[in-house]
């Protein structure tokens, strides 16, 4: 969980600081913020940091595992370092594959401290500089696959979701002093997240399980290399935005055209089903 980084040099231009940058969505955002700005790639794969430095990213290697005192002691240096973070980009995550009862408590903290607590601990990290400035972005990348808990993939998808509703109230907790906190709920996108060594599976297998998971694995497999959405675009789509100003950064933006259906789909399905026991709902108050 070492970190290392490149050489210390202030900067006039907006500072990006972008995880998840050794791959994907995280290493767009690197290269094309890099046009215009001054970026810290944070990745845990040298190789892919070394991509991200070859397009005039400064880079820190960073396992988002480490604890939380490790993170805030490298992002300190990192302000220290770039004098200030305009931008933080939490892109970083991963899936885990597997049947919930499948799932070791080893596997659920280490998908919960890179989805959840590590977005977390950054944006903590960062906030107080942002505040003092009264200035400041935070893009947190949640996604379609928290709108619902899908089978195989409950831990993904609920890391998903608390990375969405703890964004939900820091945006309306930040916003008052400055800073603007957008949740990206992002789609399908043609990156690496479901190629292997990035898409990862429970160590614990349940047979009776298989004729329930079976059907979402080659589900999964057919949709690695050919998700609808461009990574380059996505990138493209967040540092335009950020141009646009603060105040017109929107608090909730869906990337991908698949997410509106998605997320719509699974808010009826939850209606749905709650109206159909509104009788008992409605019977629970205390009598007037």
């Amino acid at each position: 969980m070492s970190s290392s980084t490149s050489a210390p040099t202030a900067s006039s231009q907006p500072v990006w600081l972008v995880t998840g940058a050794s791959s994907g969505l995280g290493l767009a955002v690197a290269i094309e913020a890099a046009k215009t700005a001054t970026v810290v790639a944070l990745g845990r794969d040298q190789h892919g940091l070394e991509v991200a430095a070859k397009a005039g990213c400064r880079t820190v290697q960073l396992d988002l595992r480490a604890s939380a005192d490790h993170i805030s002691t490298v992002l300190a240096d990192v302000v220290k370092t770039a004098g200030r973070v305009d931008v933080l980009v939490n892109a970083a995550g991963y899936i885990l594959e597997g049947a919930v009862e499948e799932t070791s408590e080893q596997e659920l903290e280490d998908i919960f401290t890179t989805n959840v607590f590590a977005p977390i601990r950054l944006a903590r990290a960062v906030l107080p500089h942002m505040r003092q400035r009264g200035s400041g972005v935070i893009f947190n990348v949640a996604g379609i696959g928290g709108f619902s808990g899908s089978p195989n993939a409950g831990a993904y998808c609920s890391s998903k979701a608390a990375l969405a509703t703890l964004t939900e109230a820091l945006q309306r907790e930040t916003g008052p002093l400055g800073v603007r906190v957008c949740l990206v709920q992002l789609g399908h996108f043609r990156t690496s997240f479901l190629k292997a060594g990035h898409r990862l599976h429970t160590s614990h297998h349940i047979a009776d399980y298989d004729p329930v998971l079976e059907p979402l694995r080659k589900a999964f497999n057919g949709l690695n290399g050919q998700q609808p959405g461009d990574p380059v675009k996505a990138a493209k789509a967040l540092v335009d935005i950020v141009g646009w100003g603060i105040d017109k950064i929107p608090m909730l933006l869906a990337l991908g055209s698949d997410v509106p259906a998605a997320e719509l789909s699974a808010h009826e399905a939850k209606r749905k089903a709650m109206l159909t026991h509104e009788k008992i709902t409605n019977s629970t108050d205390l009598e007037a």
